[in-house]
């Protein structure tokens, strides 16, 4: 049976086509936990990150000042361990320079705590990430007097790292270079126990939470003395950790009383946001998440346990749990 030229195109095309789909039915969907049990006695991490070319989680230690990697299968391993660093608090991965960068704080509660030190500690230390190496550790807080507490760190796409300060009204800047400047110094940011907390950026501004009033802030990097609050109906008491989802909406975890993941969106560029989606976290004191693999990955601290002065044992077994958002 002879085929004109135009039936052996599409019979051509037929066979490609199930070639295709064969080929993409063959292909497995990354593997993605519901849940990460890993176990350390008493660590207590507060800042997560991951690294998906060495497929783990890096977590902080705010009792025990390190820095640990997790695999999927719940295998914790230290990385860095920097006699420098009291609590570790927030982490930030630079995939794109090797860089780790740790925000070093003493809230009282680590096994390095040193009376003069406590709540005035703000310090951030940049390391290797191929090896732990530390490359520089700058003292944020010798900029200004006063309390101090170095919380969490966003990077924008050149390198530049921008940190907040919980107990004084600050938001550093530290260029790709590493040399260290206050980006924003204001008396809104003051308050009772902890204030500014997880922040982002994106193009040509900053969102930044602030944690014992539930709300957020925009700072536009060029100008952010004219920042202002995002409009929102609902607060979001105890807002902790955030970061930007793939569609553009932005993750908000918080803990306390409120022990919720936020989704929000935002109608005018951030001037104000609507909650779209929450989910319950439980009493785990969630602190910040990361995302991976279409899902929005959650560190359950324990932090309640730490300080509660009537804890009698550590818990030793922490978790990193998905949240479809």
């Amino acid at each position: 049976m002879k085929f004109q030229p135009a039936r052996r195109q599409l019979l051509l095309l037929f066979v490609c086509s199930i070639l295709f789909i064969t080929a993409c039915s063959d292909k497995k969907a990354p593997y993605s936990p519901q849940v990460i049990r890993f176990n350390k006695a008493a660590l207590y991490p507060e800042g997560v990150d991951y690294d998906p070319k060495g497929k783990r989680f890096l977590v902080t230690s705010l009792r025990e000042g390190i820095v640990g990697s997790v695999k999927d299968d719940g295998t914790y391993q230290a990385l860095i361990q920097d006699p420098q660093l009291v609590s570790a608090i927030g982490i930030r991965i630079d995939h794109a320079r090797d860089r780790v960068l740790v925000c070093n704080s003493d809230p009282g509660a680590s096994i390095h705590t040193k009376k003069e030190n406590q709540g005035k500690l703000a310090g951030l230390g940049i390391y290797k990430l191929s090896s732990g190496e530390l490359i520089k550790y700058i003292n944020l807080g010798a900029m200004m007097d006063g309390g101090h507490f170095c919380n969490d760190i966003a990077l924008d796409q050149a390198g530049n790292a921008y940190v907040s300060d919980s107990f004084s009204p600050i938001i550093y800047k530290i260029d790709n270079q590493l040399n260290a400047s206050i980006l924003l110094n204001h008396q809104r940011f003051t308050g009772e126990g902890f204030n500014l907390n997880g922040l982002v950026v994106k193009d040509d501004y900053l969102i930044i939470a602030k944690y014992n009033e539930g709300i957020l802030f925009k700072v536009p990097l060029n100008d952010p003395q004219n920042f202002s609050q995002v409009k929102i109906m609902d607060s979001m008491h105890g807002a902790d950790g955030l970061l930007w989802a793939p569609d553009g909406s932005l993750i908000v975890i918080a803990n306390t009383t409120t022990n919720k993941v936020f989704k929000l969106t935002s109608p005018d560029n951030w001037q104000s946001a609507k909650i779209v989606k929450r989910t319950d976290t439980g009493q785990v004191f969630a602190t910040t998440g990361v995302y991976r693999d279409g899902g929005v990955y959650v560190l359950n601290a324990m932090l309640h346990v730490l300080f509660n002065p009537a804890t009698k044992s550590h818990s030793d077994s922490f978790e990193i749990r998905k949240h479809p958002m």
